[in-house]
């Protein structure tokens, strides 16, 4: 029928059964009446009332304060539900209602549905797919779950996964004495000021009373905002095929202003999380942990490092072994399947904070970044009080959302994030035993190594890798900074560090197998960016790697080494707005772009990504006569204590780079560039 009204094709029905089908058809188009159709799926069930009474409470609690509300969005008349989390919630949150009515136990005339039949009198999330027949309608509400995740590639990827199933493996093998956590933060929280302002799980749309307005800000100029942090202890299965999504989950929802993520800070709240675990038995004597690879979680960061060996010590454990995802593949870790149900508490929420006192506002008025606002609330004690004070209701609402969150018949817990009294406690009862000298906010690489007696321990005691840390006690009674053993002295002794992934010998596209390479002496000369040329090119043309292309200039986070920013154009007065606003809305690392993917500056502006924090500073700097530029060691980035070079080197080239009294004690010479041409040779660049 429609072909022939689009296309004028007036073919002959092959039969009489098409014929009549289509007069039919023809009849419906004509009539233009909607209920001459029937909707089949309202036969599907039984007509039965023995679920009525449910029934009928659930579509009062649909009708309570006009919950159900129409996508405006949409033209379809389904109904969207953002305040039952999931069809359990839903359920839950019915019986509670009837034992209120009726009393706990329900009489036995009142029969209460599963969760499965539940979900059938729903609509269809697709009404033409075929499962969609076995749905009744009773509801006009649907549920759906919008889930999303890019993925990008990296040639660590499989040598990151071999090593995640190694982790996995050696659970296994000590999983009687072993703890395994996997952690990760979720995006920020937005906090509204004057009006609310939508978490920004767009699952569902956010629902508010009939009779009052849903006001919701644009989550991008929010000053305020909450981190939330996933802690999942993994109950570790019998062998490698059982699952490792089952545990206990604890979120914490962190302060972004005054309670920023740090490595410190997770180490603080991991102790925390392992003490309200093991309240009622001993903790393990092994910690295995596995996290992405965001800053305050990479394992080649002198902060995380530090943080790791102070959960360490502070723990007592035997062994302590961390292990972070591939680059770009924070996906592989487990807590980050624990994302898509806190979504669950987050949809349908609108925050906004109390009101402070005149002359905080006032003070918060003028603050329009983080570094704002802690400065003030510094000068200023009311505003920090005032400002904790006034988010606290939101975090409650969120700790109690939370908690009825179920993975697995194990409900969410939720603990108070760490303060930073007992980071501070943490740092002293831990690092001051090694070295009392080093300070809690220098713990960069650069600074670590002028602490002999904490590097003495990190070759004693550490195991470093790319994509690993991992410390173990020495067992040696004279050790000032061990505990005795507290595991059997045998599986003491034959515990060992996590192998790195090496090829199979039967099959080299595969990796070795957990048990043939366990106890065995390897390196990480097989992993793939390893083995990669440092000559790599840059992904930026070659023409903007040039001193005239320097913009400025940025610090890495990590280890505050200035590193080039490079423009092939002028930025204009927006352009240099939105470049500020994303220096102070991201923390830079070495090779690490600026913005992210989706922003149009990222090809405008660039830096050098095939660098890392071990990287001396970029020779080009040194020609730079930008705004900002001052003479820097070539190796660590200090402008302190510099050296000057000896004649003998000025006699003998044309370029001498900087050097301070810290890298000379660490043995490393000047570097030197354009050697002065003697007897026909040719200049050279030459390391003295």
């Amino acid at each position: 029928m429609l072909h022939f009204d689009l296309t004028g094709n007036a073919a002959v029905s092959s039969n009489s059964i098409s014929r009549e089908v289509e007069e039919r058809l023809r009849l419906m188009l004509t009539l233009a009446d909607p209920t001459i159709i029937s909707d089949l799926r309202t036969n599907n069930g039984f007509d039965g009332t023995k679920f009525n009474i449910f029934w009928d409470e659930t579509e009062a609690y649909f009708n309570e304060q006009n919950l159900l509300a129409v996508d405006e969005r949409r033209h379809e008349t389904i109904l969207y539900m953002p305040l039952a989390l999931s069809v359990r919630d839903l359920r839950e949150i019915i019986m509670e209602k009837l034992y209120i009515i009726h009393g706990n136990p329900l009489p036995f005339t009142i029969h209460i549905p599963s969760e499965e039949w539940i979900r059938l009198q729903f609509c269809p999330t697709n009404a033409i797919a075929t499962r969609s027949i076995h749905h009744t309608g009773r509801f006009n509400v649907k549920f759906k779950v919008q889930g999303q995740l890019l993925r990008k590639n990296s040639d660590d990827a499989h040598y990151c996964a071999a090593l995640f199933r190694y982790l996995r493996e050696f659970c296994i093998k000590y999983h009687q004495w072993t703890c395994l956590i996997s952690a990760d933060d979720k995006h920020k929280v937005p906090i509204g000021e004057d009006v609310a302002v939508s978490t920004g799980v767009r699952n569902r749309r956010s629902m508010v009373d009939q009779n009052s307005t849903l006001a919701a800000a644009d989550h991008d100029f929010t000053k305020l905002s909450l981190t939330p942090s996933v802690t999942f202890f993994i109950s570790i299965p019998e062998d490698i095929f059982g699952s490792f999504y089952d545990g206990q989950v604890f979120v914490s929802y962190k302060d972004t202003t005054f309670e920023p993520s740090s490595a410190i800070r997770h180490s603080t709240e991991f102790l925390n999380a392992l003490n309200i675990q093991y309240e009622h038995q001993v903790t393990p004597p092994i910690l295995c942990l596995y996290t992405d690879g965001g800053p305050d979680h990479r394992c080649n960061y002198g902060s995380v490092q530090i943080a790791l060996i102070a959960l360490f010590l502070q723990g007592d454990f035997d062994m302590l072994i961390a292990v972070r995802t591939a680059p770009n593949h924070s996906w592989t870790n487990p807590a980050e399947r624990i994302m898509s149900i806190l979504n669950l508490g987050l949809q349908g929420v609108a925050l906004k904070r109390n009101q402070m006192s005149p002359e905080s506002e006032a003070l918060f008025e003028t603050a329009n970044t983080l570094d704002d606002i802690r400065k003030k609330a510094q000068e200023f004690n009311e505003l920090n009080s005032e400002l904790i004070e006034s988010i606290a209701n939101i975090q409650d609402m969120l700790n109690n959302r939370t908690e009825r969150l179920v993975l697995k018949d194990k409900k969410f817990k939720c603990h108070g994030s760490a303060s930073e009294e007992t980071i501070t406690k943490l740092f002293e009862k831990s690092i001051f035993v090694i070295d009392p000298t080093l300070k809690i906010d220098e713990t960069t690489q650069s600074q670590i190594r002028r602490h002999s007696a904490l590097i003495e321990f990190m070759d004693t005691h550490c195991h470093a890798r790319a994509y690993s840390f991992q410390i173990k006690k020495c067992n040696n009674p004279t050790c000032p900074y061990c505990k005795p053993i507290r595991l059997p002295s045998q599986e003491f002794h034959d515990l060992s560090f996590l192998p790195d992934p090496i090829p199979s010998q039967e099959n080299t596209d595969h990796y070795a197998a957990f048990q043939s390479v366990y106890g065995t002496e390897t390196t990480e000369e097989y992993r793939p960016t390893y083995m990669q040329s440092q000559a790599n090119a840059e992904p930026i043309p070659k023409s903007i790697l040039v001193v005239g292309k320097i913009h400025g200039y940025i610090d890495c986070e990590d280890c505050k080494k200035r590193r080039c920013v490079y423009s092939d154009k002028f930025l204009n007065s927006d352009e240099q707005q939105d470049f500020q606003q994303v220096l102070e809305s991201y923390s830079y690392s070495c090779g690490a772009p600026i913005f992210p993917d989706d922003h149009y500056l990222k090809e405008v502006v660039f830096v050098r990504t095939r660098i890392n924090c071990d990287s001396p500073i970029e020779v080009l700097y040194y020609s730079s006569r930008k705004s900002g530029n001052y003479p820097i060691c070539y190796y660590c980035g200090e402008s302190e204590g510099l050296v000057a070079p000896p004649e003998s080197l000025k006699q003998r080239f044309k370029q001498i780079y900087p050097l301070c009294e810290m890298c000379i004690e660490n043995r490393k010479g000047f570097h030197t560039k354009g050697e002065i041409k003697t007897n026909g040779r040719a200049s050279k660049r030459r390391k003295t």
